[in-house]
């Protein structure tokens, strides 16, 4: 008893000790202001609406040439598509300091196109193109952490 008692109050101890805090959450970033190309899809407007904006940050953000590409993959005796893939490409431009920062993010998945029913693979291209898109949100996210520092 007396060492399960010990034991529990050296890891409390160890814990408080090493400087742990709770995450914090890494998505609430400020920027000085973010402008939209007529090729942006509203729904990735919408996801970016959690960056806050403030007047007084010198980051500002372009997010320009949205684009989907879909590629079939055919082979096999039928010669039919096997596989397609969805790429999504977009180019952001970060101005800090009154330097022009370009960046391509390019997000890229594949899937069957073994099925029967073509309704059921629009669906699923559907589908991908709304992770794609989440995917380059986050991308986005992670560029202008990575130029705030």
């Amino acid at each position: 008893m007396i060492n399960k008692i010990l034991a529990l109050s050296l890891i409390l101890l160890v814990s408080y000790g090493c400087g742990y805090e709770v995450i914090k959450n890494h998505n609430a970033i400020a920027i000085g202001g973010i402008k939209f190309s007529e090729s942006i899809p509203s729904s990735i407007k919408i996801k970016l609406k959690d960056i806050k904006i403030d007047e007084s940050e010198d980051l500002f953000l372009l997010v320009d040439n949205y684009e989907i590409k879909e590629r079939k993959t055919y082979g096999g005796s039928a010669l039919r598509a096997l596989e397609g893939e969805l790429k999504g490409e977009m180019i952001i431009i970060l101005l800090k300091d009154n330097k022009r920062i370009v960046e391509k993010l390019v997000s890229i998945k594949n899937y069957n196109v073994t099925e029967l029913n073509p309704l059921a693979e629009k669906e699923t291209v559907k589908k991908l193109e709304e992770r794609i898109q989440r995917d380059l949100v986050q991308q986005i996210i992670f560029e202008i952490q990575m130029h705030e520092m």
